[in-house]
């Protein structure tokens, strides 16, 4: 059928409906003429529709948006910054320690070695010199340089990111200084610049540029225009010349590259002071005449030192020990701008150096090692220390850290507790070689083994150093109370070594220096002790008072005690048999007492009433130190205390005293006045026995009696007789023929014991005495202290200082006694191995 059969078109021919569908299509594709022109038609409203947006008006509003955008971000990061908290360089300043004067400076701690001055201490040709060298418009702009900024942006691309420099005014400056750090980051000059608007904005330009001189950097590891002015002029900068601060404001610049004391700094140094000095005349600070007439000053070169150097390098290590115990910290002490002042003289601290240097040994000396400390009586202050030649070099303290056996200068306070428990300088005790007392242990000796008489009185005991009658008294009255005696002058407590046996008296205990000093210290305060100390006073940076020290001396022993111990150390300086009569060069009164320990150490310790000091001498360096001899030191056979230590200690003392009132001391108190004896009655029986002729006092029986009467016989008495009977003229051992019991002349008799004999003693029928005709035995068993032999122990020797016989009569003792002279018959002597 026609309508439902497909009609199917010849190949090669389109349909006529085909070919509309398919122009229909592509007109809907938009590839068609009509497309065409619609999509041109639609480009054109687009381009215009960008025209109208990027025309001049639309630029205009969208760069005033930006801006607004800008600003008011810059806006609120400015609101957000805050000033930061100064930094830990900007907190600090050099501590400054001064001699006892408070105002000579003795040295500095410091991690930056910078001081801060008050604005009106800083001249103003100084401040504008530095003005017109690094900021010109310093008192106009407003904290930062738009023009300096722009050079810092250029830098950076020139060196490809690297921020090397520009934009920075006195104010950017001061605050990269003071609050930020020396980063060279975007971020830190972004916050620098900030900071800086906002610092000028809330401080007076007057304070910034205070700030900023008191911390900029000025070469030497210096930093502020105080410490740099002393460095480069030796002057502080209150007296700086228009010369010299224009040239302090050149170095500020680059001082590596302008110092003129640096080889080949010295031209460019001289155009830069050319160019502060037109500044300063552009700013109208200077008239072209000055400035032409204005000169290159001279420059010092940079002195480096090391605090610690040299002998002074002690007391600083000193001080800062002291302000640690204290309770300051370190940082404290090194950046926190403290005023120090000790308790150092400066003239006595030089004083103490050239002692040393000028009187110790130099023979087989190289590893003797000196230790002086010089302390004021009744206050504690330590006015001189002598550790060694560099603190540095020799970093041992030899006054401080160096303890050693004090030896008998111990004796002095031995003699102290006696005094206090009712002894006198007359009460006698065994002075003869040995001492072997059973409770004793090993026998206790004199030096050279020297004899002085069975009972030798303190006074000249302490004269000759006698050690065995010093064991003698402190194993009498209890070894503690010399302990306590010590302990009370000053001695440490917790000493190697104090411990309470008998030979506490000899030194045994150990010290140092300036210990031992502190203790005489205490005598010569008349018995007043305070404890040693050499800071006075300690102030921060605006005046508070940190640390002070007020002594308060405490009374330890009454004046009476000390005035006979004096009395007995003054005779170890002028006695005949002193062994300190090297002090007597002194040419004023003075106490003293040597010591040594074996032949390892030596001292010489002693005081006036103005000041007490202690001088040590010990042999070895490191792990040696102490343990070797002195002897043949100095070309000494022996090294004696009484030698070089004396001398060394009367140099310094002659010095610091230089100017100073000539002060007796004390007066001791009267001597003890013997009791006088009864007279005898006529019915006492003759005596039964005669002495054998060899012992009869015509022939020198008075036993050998020195000059002083101490053992045997002369005027006083104490022991002797005078050639005719066992007495002296006021009977206090002896008795003159007119005295009973005491040894009589012949006809007196005494008890079975005899009190004391005269110089022989009492047999068993009670004879005590006699001119040879009666009393005594052959052995002189308890005829005082010598038994009347014929050797005659205590007899003078040809080297000795007292004489060549033994009393009044003919000698008795032989050539080699040992009672002559001082110890070993040398001058003055020494008192041993204690």
């Amino acid at each position: 059928m026609r309508g439902t059969e497909e009609t199917v078109a010849p190949e090669g021919h389109r349909p006529q409906g085909g070919r509309a569908e398919a122009r229909r299509r592509y007109a809907a594709s938009g590839n068609g003429q009509r497309g065409k022109g619609a999509r041109a038609k639609g480009g054109g409203r687009s381009k215009s529709r960008w025209r109208k947006f990027l025309g001049i008006k639309a630029l205009a509003l969208y760069f005033l948006g930006f801006m607004f955008l800008g600003v008011l971000g810059i806006g609120i990061v400015y609101a957000m910054t805050d000033i930061p908290r100064p930094n830990d360089f900007a907190r600090s300043e050099a501590t400054i320690v001064y001699w006892s004067d408070g105002e000579t400076e003795l040295g500095r701690f410091s991690e930056y070695n910078r001081e801060s001055v008050d604005l009106s201490q800083i001249p103003q040709h100084v401040r504008d010199a530095v003005i017109a060298a690094e900021d010109r418009s310093f008192y106009s702009n407003s904290g930062f340089d738009p023009a300096g900024i722009a050079r810092a942006g250029l830098n950076f691309v020139r060196e490809g990111g690297s921020i090397s420099g520009g934009g920075s005014t006195i104010t950017q400056q001061y605050v990269k200084n003071y609050y930020l750090t020396q980063d060279q980051t975007w971020s830190r000059k972004l916050n620098e610049l900030f900071v800086s608007i906002k610092i000028d904005q809330q401080r007076e330009k007057d304070d910034i540029l205070a700030s900023y001189l008191n911390t900029i950097w000025f070469g030497r590891d210096l930093y502020g225009v105080q410490t740099a002015s002393k460095s480069y002029f030796g002057k502080p900068v209150s007296e700086l010349s228009v010369a010299e601060g224009a040239a302090l404001a050149s170095i500020l610049r680059s001082p590596h590259r302008y110092d003129p004391t640096i080889e080949g700094n010295e031209e460019r140094f001289a155009q830069r002071f050319q160019y502060v000095l037109d500044g300063m005349t552009a700013i109208g600070a200077l008239d072209a005449q000055t400035a032409a007439e204005t000169e290159l000053p001279e420059v010092l070169p940079e002195q480096r030192t090391n605090r610690y150097s040299g002998p002074n390098g002690y007391l600083m290590q000193q001080v800062e020990e002291e302000l640690l115990a204290a309770g300051l910290d370190e940082a404290e002490i090194r950046n926190g701008g403290l005023r120090i002042v000790t308790t150092f003289d400066k003239e006595a601290q030089e004083a103490a150096v050239k002692a040393v240097e000028e009187e110790r040994p130099t023979e087989n000396a190289d590893e003797v090692r000196i230790g002086l400390a010089a302390v004021r009586p009744g206050d504690g202050a330590v006015v001189a220390m002598y550790g060694g030649p560099d603190a540095v070099e020799h970093p041992f303290n030899d006054a401080l850290d160096g303890k050693q056996q004090v030896g008998s200068t111990a004796k002095p306070f031995t003699l102290a507790a006696a005094l206090e428990d009712g002894a006198t300088l007359e009460s006698e005790f065994w002075g003869d070689t040995p001492f072997d007392d059973p409770e004793l242990g090993p026998p206790v000796r004199n030096l050279g083994d020297a004899d002085y008489g069975e009972e030798v009185d303190l006074l000249q005991s302490m004269e000759r150093s006698i050690n065995t009658a010093f064991v003698d008294l402190a194993m009498q009255m209890g070894p503690a109370k010399v302990v306590d005696a010590m302990v009370r002058a000053g001695f440490p407590e917790d000493a190697q070594d104090l411990e309470a046996n008998p030979r506490v008296t000899l030194g045994q205990a150990k010290a140092s220096t300036v210990e031992l000093a502190e203790t005489y210290a205490t005598l010569a305060a008349g018995g007043r002790h305070t404890d040693w100390y050499t800071v006075s006073k300690v102030t921060d940076r605006g005046g508070n008072v940190l640390h002070s020290v007020d002594p308060e001396p405490k009374m330890v022993f009454e004046p009476d005690v000390v005035a006979d111990v004096t009395y007995a150390m003054t005779q170890v300086v002028e006695g005949d048999n002193g062994t300190g009569k090297a002090a007597q060069e002194l040419d004023r009164p003075s106490a003293g007492k040597t010591g040594t320990h074996e032949d390892l150490t030596a001292w010489y310790a002693g005081f006036t009433p103005q000041l007490a000091t202690a001088v040590s001498f010990i042999n070895g360096e490191g792990e040696t130190a102490g343990t070797k001899s002195l002897d043949g030191v100095g070309g000494q056979e022996k090294f004696r205390a009484g030698g070089y230590p004396a001398r060394v200690w009367t140099a310094f003392m002659k010095a610091a005293l230089d100017g100073e009132e000539v002060i007796e001391f004390p007066e001791r108190t009267d001597p003890e006045e013997p009791e006088p004896t009864e007279t005898p009655s006529p019915d006492i029986p003759e005596p039964t026995r005669r002495p054998d002729p060899d012992h009869g006092d015509e022939t020198g029986n008075g036993d050998n009696g020195n000059a002083n009467g101490n053992q045997n016989g002369d005027e006083s008495g104490d022991d002797g007789g005078d050639g005719t009977d066992g007495g002296d003229e006021s009977g206090d051992d002896g008795g003159d023929g007119g005295d009973s019991g005491d040894g009589g002349d012949g006809t007196d008799g005494g008890d079975e014991s005899g009190d004391d004999g005269g110089p022989w003693g009492g047999d068993e029928s009670g004879d005590d005495g006699g001119d040879g005709t009666d009393g005594g035995d052959e052995s002189g068993d308890d005829g005082g202290p010598w038994g009347g032999d014929e050797s005659g122990d205590d007899g003078g020797d040809e080297s000795g200082d007292d004489g060549t016989d033994g009393g009044d009569g003919s000698p008795n003792g032989n050539q080699n006694g040992n009672d002559g002279g001082g110890d070993d018959g040398d001058e003055g002597g020494d008192e041993g191995w204690n």
